[in-house]
């Protein structure tokens, strides 16, 4: 297939060469006629020049002139066929050159070596058998000089310097076709091997920037010299980033890479740049001219199996404690009722009873919670059409807590938006984000709707904001939104948030919340490579 390609694009190329080289010869041309023509007209040396008929030496100069014009216009236009038209301004040349040295004394003068160069342009731009004729035609042209000479003349014999200056046109025209070859080859070669440089630029540059993993070009100075799609979607960077410092765009991953030169062999840990970008792991090499090579690898796909894994033994441990816990739990409990209802009348015993049942019923919600986590340890993924999912949802979820629909907001950005993932776990995730939202949100507040929900796509990702109108989460308790155990709501046991984000990790999305948005916001975004487009 190369090689057919080679052949189709060869001869084109080929062909604008020789149009250049014969429009290089024809300026040739038009500068030899004006020289021929200005010398004479002038009276400049040397005086032969037209000296055996100068009226028509001067109509021939002239015309030699016109015609000289005629063939670079012609040449430079690329008029007519290559082939036809190179033989017709060869043999013109011969009969006007032949002329002017007729009319100038002879071959004595040595204007008959002019004929060189045009033979040797017959050689090189010619076939083999027709710069032969271009050789033979100037040969032909000499001996008729030369015995039209003799003829007129005084008699004296001038066959061998025509004879000499023949044998001088096809040596001349051999030595020229094989040069003529060699270079020709030589010219095909280059094309060929630059062709194929630009076919293996374009590849790699095709592969990297589709490549999954991101790619960064950092000189020593940490300025980003080349970065691909990829690594620009990882880091949240734009075009613009290249030729800026990596300090400035992306200061994390630059404070790893100073590291990293340090050689400090824990310098790239997974990070995560932005809390709506998923997290990253790079890899650095230096490159010979002393550029480090970054490579970004997206964690998603290995966070997603560690994920799965992790739910799996979770559920085999609660499974098996489940029974060790629950019931004691459930004998403290019952034993307390049983406390309470012999000393329902002391105040103290009452109080006291009532902790011991209020936190047994906490203790629960807990085992409850977790052994809910465990129950669907294998995650089944299916396709899931967002928009009618998500108006279903929110229909069930208002009729079950009894609230007005009119206090959530769907604003689908994307109608035609699907998903990989666990529709069961899809739907606990949502269930527990939107009854948080609805929690924490002002009820009162006649401006904005307590809870919006926005489906739409960034950055080759499908994402799902679900914002209220509260007072958002507070800079202390951001650090352990996601923690197990640790929550700021009353009764609540701190494990919605974690059990939302590892139910997203398994299914290979990103639960992440922003807070620098103006009103409380959980994003969950799904990548690329879960997306499905309808």
């Amino acid at each position: 297939m190369e090689w057919f390609k080679f052949r189709i694009t060869s001869p084109s190329s080929s062909l604008g060469v020789s149009w250049r080289e014969l429009t290089i010869f024809s300026a040739y041309r038009v500068f030899l006629a004006v020289m021929l023509f200005a010398t004479f007209y002038l009276e400049l040396p040397p005086s032969f020049l037209g000296q055996s008929n100068p009226v028509l030496y001067l109509t021939i100069s002239l015309l030699y002139l016109l015609i000289a014009l005629v063939w670079l216009v012609s040449s430079f236009s690329k008029w007519g066929e290559f082939s036809f038209q190179t033989q017709i301004q060869l043999i013109s040349d011969i009969v006007f050159i032949t002329l002017l040295v007729h009319f100038s004394g002879g071959l004595q003068t040595g204007l008959g070596t002019l004929l060189v160069v045009v033979v040797v342009t017959g050689g090189t731009l010619t076939p083999g058998r027709i710069s032969l004729f271009i050789a033979a035609m100037a040969a032909l042209s000499v001996l008729l000089e030369v015995s039209y000479s003799q003829f007129t003349g005084d008699g004296v014999t001038k066959y061998s310097h025509a004879g000499m200056l023949g044998a001088t046109f096809f040596v001349t025209a051999l030595l020229a076709q094989t040069l003529s070859k060699k270079m020709k080859l030589s010219q095909v070669l280059v094309e060929k091997h630059s062709q194929n440089a630009a076919k293996s630029a374009a590849l790699n540059e095709h592969i990297i920037s589709s490549m999954q993993t991101g790619v960064l070009v950092v000189d020593e100075y940490g300025v980003v010299k080349l970065s691909n799609q990829s690594a620009r979607k990882l880091l949240g960077l734009n075009h613009q980033s290249t030729g800026r410092s990596l300090a400035d765009t992306v200061p994390a991953l630059s404070k790893q890479l100073t590291m990293w030169r340090n050689h400090n062999e824990a310098a790239f840990e997974t990070v995560q740049i932005r809390p709506d970008l998923p997290e990253i792991h790079a890899r650095a090499t230096v490159l010979t001219n002393g550029e480090t090579l970054i490579y970004l690898d997206n964690t998603s796909a290995l966070a997603q199996q560690a994920q799965q894994l992790k739910l799996a033994s979770l559920g085999r441990l609660t499974a098996s404690i489940a029974h060790e816990i629950r019931n004691p739990l459930g004998a403290i409990s019952h034993a307390s009722e049983l406390l309470a209802e012999v000393h329902n009348n002391d105040s103290a015993s009452s109080k006291l009873t009532d902790i011991i049942q209020r936190h047994s019923a906490r203790v629960n919600g807990i085992i409850e919670t977790i052994l809910e986590m465990s129950r669907r340890k294998v995650v089944k993924p299916t396709v899931v059409a967002l928009a009618p999912w998500l108006k279903e949802f929110l229909t069930e979820f208002c009729e079950f807590k009894h609230v007005q629909q009119h206090d959530f907001k769907l604003m689908i950005s994307s109608s035609l938006a699907s998903v990989n993932m666990d529709p069961e776990q899809l739907h606990q995730v949502m269930w527990n984000l939107v009854e948080n939202a609805w929690h924490y949100s002002d009820k009162t507040s006649s401006i904005k709707p307590p809870v919006q929900v926005h489906l739409y796509h960034q950055y080759n990702e499908v994402v799902i904001d679900i914002r209220d109108n509260g007072k958002g989460v507070t800079d202390n308790m951001q650090q352990y939104l996601f923690e197990p155990f640790h929550s700021d709501r009353t009764g609540g046991t701190g494990l919605g948030l974690y059990l939302a984000r590892e139910l997203c990790q398994a299914n290979g999305a990103r639960l992440n919340y922003l807070p620098d948005q103006p009103e409380r916001c959980f994003r969950i975004s799904f990548p690329l490579v879960n997306q499905r487009t309808l």
